[in-house]
């Protein structure tokens, strides 16, 4: 019994030998290689990687002081992560590694990629020089020289020969296609002009969204009857009747450049390259709970939004996605010839529903029906007492007519 204990003994700790043998084998990490590892301890001052060999891997000092508070304390022990190697001390003894520009690694294959397929991408002016402007891409800074971008940019130019002559671009976001990437140089350049003349892309890009579906997009620009989004490399209309539910009138109340959202893909017309976004359509139609929350005949406060030669539109207080019309014949108790003579934009009135048909989406109001109706007055009793009075004098002259009348017949008759 004794015997057998001994031998499972041994061949256990064969095999504890053979597992440190292989952790404490040496890797020949060379510079520039992305290593995985996990954080064995972290201070203000130190980050220690561990990568299972026999040498311990160590952030470079100065990043470690560079870094954010946030970020600092956002590494725990245990936490699995890349490293990219930097050094290795002449003893081999500590091997000097970096985590920003292992997730830059991350960033220059993304690069490649787009490189490769040709595939526009919408990245934000972080900043601008003499020849052009510098966008983001995850970590890596690329650039957009002067004559890879549109030439619609140029009226916003300050000035040929300022060094802030791009300025207007900046937090403006590009629709830019990749045209070179050499991460040895550290050189990442862009083009507008090749994104905009890549109608082939657009086509493939179009292809790829389908109707009813959702997208991430950001938005461009903003005009009077809506907003442009880029979703994938590719610009669609956000209409202005599609922001929201409720009256819009103007879209910046609702959306601003720069803004990254999702919308609702609404139409894909491929040969047009036209692509109609939604926003609305991403939350219920208050339309179908409708006949839950009010009936016929219900009085509900309403605000006046619009005036027309025929009467006035006005939203519910309550649920102000929904606008009815307030007739000109039910704005008031007597003749109306205009509408702006009884009621203004933005008033608030008690109004009455007179008709609902949610599945037609209309709905209408009246302010003369929400008035109660006058209550009947009581005579005074004196006025009652006059009153029959009158009557009787009027009675008594009229027998005294018929009287006299009677008295001068003559006698043939």
């Amino acid at each position: 019994m004794m015997k057998g204990t001994a031998s499972e003994a041994g061949a256990d700790q064969d095999v504890m030998s053979a597992l440190l043998d292989q952790y404490m084998e040496t890797n020949e990490y060379h510079r520039g290689d992305v290593v995985e590892g996990v954080i064995a301890s972290v201070n203000e001052k130190t980050i220690l990687i561990d990568i299972g060999g026999k040498c311990d891997a160590i952030v470079h000092p100065r990043e470690v002081e560079r870094m954010m508070p946030k970020d600092l304390y956002a590494l725990k022990p245990g936490q699995g992560v890349s490293v990219y190697v930097i050094d290795k001390s002449d003893d081999d003894d500590t091997m000097l590694v970096s985590l920003a520009r292992a997730a830059q690694q991350s960033d220059w294959e993304r690069a490649r990629k787009l490189l490769r397929s040709g595939e526009p991408v919408p990245l934000p002016v972080v900043d601008v020089n003499k020849g052009g402007v510098i966008v983001r891409l995850g970590r890596l800074r690329g650039f957009v020289p002067g004559s890879q971008l549109l030439s619609n940019w140029r009226t916003h130019q300050g000035g040929d020969e300022s060094e802030q002559r791009w300025e207007a671009l900046l937090g403006q976001t590009l629709t830019l296609c990749v045209i070179e990437v050499t991460p040895e140089r550290n050189r990442l350049i862009l083009s507008e002009r090749r994104a905009t003349d890549s109608k082939a892309v657009k086509r493939r890009i179009l292809e790829k969204l389908k109707v009813g579906s959702v997208a991430r997009g950001v938005i461009n620009n903003v005009v009077p009857f809506g907003a442009f989004v880029n979703v994938n490399g590719v610009d669609g209309l956000l209409h202005i009747s599609e922001l929201s539910w409720r009256r819009v009138t103007r879209p910046q109340e609702i959306v601003q450049v720069g803004q990254e959202l999702d919308v609702y893909i609404l139409d894909v017309d491929l040969e047009q390259e036209r692509l109609g976004l939604s926003l609305k359509r991403l939350v219920p139609d208050p339309w179908e709970s409708l006949s839950t929350l009010y009936k016929e005949g219900d009085l509900v406060e309403a605000t006046i939004v619009n005036l027309t030669t025929f009467g006035a539109f006005a939203a519910l207080v309550d649920k102000p996605e929904i606008e009815g019309l307030i007739h000109i014949s039910e704005l008031a108790d007597h003749p109306v010839a205009r509408p702006q003579d009884v009621v203004k934009v933005g008033e608030r009135h008690t109004v009455k529903i007179i008709s609902l048909q949610p599945n037609e989406r209309r709905i209408a109001f009246s302010v003369r029906q929400a008035k109660p109706a006058p209550a009947l007055q009581e005579a005074e009793p004196e006025a009652i007492v006059m009153e029959a009075a009158t009557e009787e004098v009027i009675v008594a002259a009229d027998e005294s007519v018929i009287h006299v009348e009677a008295e001068v017949q003559p006698d043939n008759v």
